[in-house]
């Protein structure tokens, strides 16, 4: 059951990673998303729709702590967690769409030297999605930040309930996401959609930030065109590298509560059988045992973990040598 639940995380992990980076496209939010910004001061007037100004850690942070802390409250009133978390990211959108709202106008406006305008239709427009897919990412943060607190209670050992409350799991995860997104989204998006007259590998030189392509196989182009993209790959390799990180992260954990003994012994003194009851007399004479049992699992759990980090490092490389040879020389190289 621990396990079955660890996997659940994963996958919602790799839900909610996928549409925060999907949102931030919708919303134009992150770099080189943000490079929108700078095209109207180039002469690039545009019906991008922009709110990098909002910064995506930071937001998803005080997003996914609203919806846990109002979670939490609800989940204190007895109330059905499965009302309790969508309710609470329902709260956490509710300031997703004003934040959207107030960095797009606000930032747009700034740009009136440049005789850049505020669209109306873009902004409203692009609020409808905005606000679904950040749910889809609030809703799967919050989950798994309920499931986190309540491991053990869901798995039959309430030892292994963990000890940070709902809304800082909340806050910890949202800028996990929001940073993911980020970096690894980007990665996948860069000058595919906005850039596309810069060659493979060039990257986005400073001399071209703000120079986007501002039209689309049916006419003017818009973030949502920009979303529809990278549905096909940055979002779901977006949240394939969130739910990886889930994975390894709990898999670790989970190979040194055994190898280090502390699983086998919270199940034994989880139940009521002749074991369960030595083994809680026994760390009650011998209070020593729990903790020598507590250090050896998080030394073999950083053990594996670092472990994995080589294996992954080493992979980089090999495949970042592939592809050079394969589609390289870069430009400039």
């Amino acid at each position: 059951m621990l396990f079955a639940w660890m996997l659940l995380i994963v996958f919602l992990a790799l839900i909610a990673c996928m549409f925060e980076d999907l949102e931030s496209d919708i919303g134009s939010q992150s770099n080189p998303n943000s490079q929108v910004q700078l095209a109207a001061q180039i002469g690039q007037v545009n019906r991008f729709f922009n709110k990098a100004i909002s910064g995506e850690a930071p937001s998803y942070a005080l997003y996914c702590t609203i919806a846990g802390v109002v979670a939490y409250v609800l989940l204190l009133k007895d109330v059905n967690p499965l009302l309790a978390i969508p309710i609470g990211a329902l709260a956490g959108e509710a300031i997703h769409v004003i934040f959207s709202v107030t960095a797009h106008v606000g930032r747009t406006a700034a740009q009136k030297r440049f005789e850049q305008p505020i669209y109306l239709d873009v902004l409203y427009g692009h609020l409808l999605p905005i606000a679904t897919h950040g749910f889809m990412a609030t809703l799967c943060i919050t989950a798994i930040a309920y499931i986190q607190c309540n491991l053990g209670t869901l798995s039959g050992m309430p030892a292994l309930d963990h000890p940070f409350a709902l809304p800082l799991l909340g806050f910890i995860w949202g800028i996990t996401v929001g940073a993911i997104g980020s970096s690894t989204g980007d990665i996948h998006y860069g000058a595919e959609r906005e850039f596309q007259d810069r060659p493979f590998g060039e990257g986005k030189r400073v001399v071209y930030h703000g120079k986007i392509t501002r039209y689309a196989d049916c006419g003017v182009r818009t973030q949502k065109d920009i979303a529809y993209f990278c549905a096909k790959y940055g979002g779901p390799i977006t949240g394939f590298t969130f739910g990886l990180i889930i994975l390894f992260e709990s898999w670790r954990s989970l190979i040194g509560m055994m190898l280090g003994g502390y699983l086998p012994l919270q199940e034994a003194m989880a139940s009521d059988t002749l074991l369960g009851t030595v083994a809680r007399v026994a760390t009650e004479l011998i209070p020593a045992i729990p903790a020598a049992i507590g250090d050896l699992t998080a030394i073999i759990g950083i053990v594996v973990g670092l472990a994995i980090g080589i294996v992954l490092i080493v992979g980089n490389v090999v495949i970042v040598k592939w592809a050079r040879k394969r589609y390289g020389p870069f430009v400039g190289e």
